[in-house]
């Protein structure tokens, strides 16, 4: 969620909607996560789990209606978990990637290059195997259309 609609967390993910091994294991039973800590706000992370969990509950409930009690819950702080890309970002993997090209049986991938994001991820290591193998197609093409993701992207 963008900060201009003054909620405190920046993203939700109903995990068992998303992934049906969840939902199979309890079909009653809702999973969810929801993210805060923006860049450049690293002040709410200091709070206590408790009322992190309540900040997170007000919000969901604002955004989706969600008014139900959480049977567990668990907070997990990643400070400085996600990287920031800066203006330019993609022109030095491309140089990055131009140099290690000329490397035989090397290859770079991950969050650091293409996002952070799981398919960006399995994008940038797919791209790298090709590369490896001396198919280029893959790093062209993460190179013209990057990743998108929801939660910071690779995008300048």
């Amino acid at each position: 969620m963008p900060p201009v609609d003054g909620r405190t967390i920046k993203a939700s993910t109903f995990a068992s909607q998303k992934w049906g091994w969840i939902a199979d294991e309890n079909p009653d039973v809702v999973v969810l996560r929801t993210s805060v800590g923006r860049y450049g706000e690293t002040a709410i992370l200091e709070r206590d789990d408790a009322d992190l969990v309540d900040v997170s509950r007000h919000d969901l409930r604002e955004a989706t209606g969600l008014a139900a009690r959480p049977l567990e819950t668990r907070v997990t702080r990643w400070t400085d978990g996600l990287p920031q890309y800066p203006v330019g970002h993609h022109a030095r993997v491309a140089r990055v990637r131009d140099h290690v090209a000329k490397l035989p049986g090397i290859a770079v991938c991950g969050a650091q290059y293409d996002g952070v994001g799981i398919p960006a991820c399995i994008a940038s290591a797919y791209a790298a195997v090709d590369q490896v193998y001396g198919d280029e197609r893959g790093v062209q093409e993460l190179t013209a259309h990057p990743v998108q993701s929801l939660h910071g992207g690779a995008g300048e």
